[in-house]
């Protein structure tokens, strides 16, 4: 038996034999350059090498449990489910349209997300490391699992209620503005709350059945 649940945003599988949850989106890519016209093959390794990013960062730190009346509840009441994500490439019916810019190498260009038109802005200079300081500590980030993290839900406006975002944004939770660690701040590390979003979205319509962090 599997689980799945559609949303605007992001697809969630459960697969009980095994004991997995994956999280999917599905990226409908617009290839724009300051330098010259992308490649089919240029294409498919930025694909390739952001969907090694994400699924590298993000897959198999979470941990899931279920509880609940369900049969399946029942049946998995000691299963641990390990959460993993994953980016498809889609030509129509996209969760996030992404538009992509190919720039020289050590260039800027900003970078970001809106959750209501579910479109994303990227450059080529988003699959490399960015070294930051705050208070003589360095802090590295690949910038593209960051936007990632954005697209989970770490989004303000959706004000959860430990809900993370740009340094403009924490006045939910200003505690999270001094978590330098984190992926949604500056760092590369994950927490429990980056994901509660997901975890929202994949208990909303199930009968009986409740996944909770282990």
């Amino acid at each position: 038996m599997s689980i799945s649940k559609k949303t605007e945003r992001m697809d969630i599988f459960v697969d009980e034999g095994k004991k997995s949850i994956l999280v999917q989106e599905r990226w409908q890519y617009n290839w724009l350059s300051d330098l010259s016209p992308w490649t089919m093959k240029e294409k498919r390794k930025f694909h390739e090498l952001i969907d090694n990013i994400v699924w590298k960062k993000w897959g198999g730190f979470y941990k899931l449990k279920v509880k609940g009346k369900s049969d399946f509840a029942k049946r998995h009441k000691d299963t641990i489910f390990v959460v993993n994500f994953d980016i498809k490439w889609v030509s129509d019916n996209p969760h996030w349209f992404v538009n992509v810019k190919k720039i020289a190498p050590g260039g800027f260009e900003k970078s970001s997300i809106d959750w209501n038109t579910r479109v994303i802005n990227l450059d080529t200079e988003d699959t490399k490391i960015v070294t930051r300081v705050r208070n003589g500590v360095k802090y590295q980030q690949l910038p593209v699992a960051h936007m990632f993290g954005r697209t989970l839900g770490n989004i303000s406006n959706l004000k959860l209620p430990r809900s993370e975002s740009y340094q403009t944004d924490y006045s939910l939770n200003p505690g999270f503005k001094s978590d330098y660690y984190s992926i949604i701040n500056i760092g590369e590390q994950l927490r429990l709350r980056h994901i509660d979003y997901v975890l929202i979205q994949l208990n909303s319509d199930l009968v009986n059945t409740i996944f909770y962090f282990l």
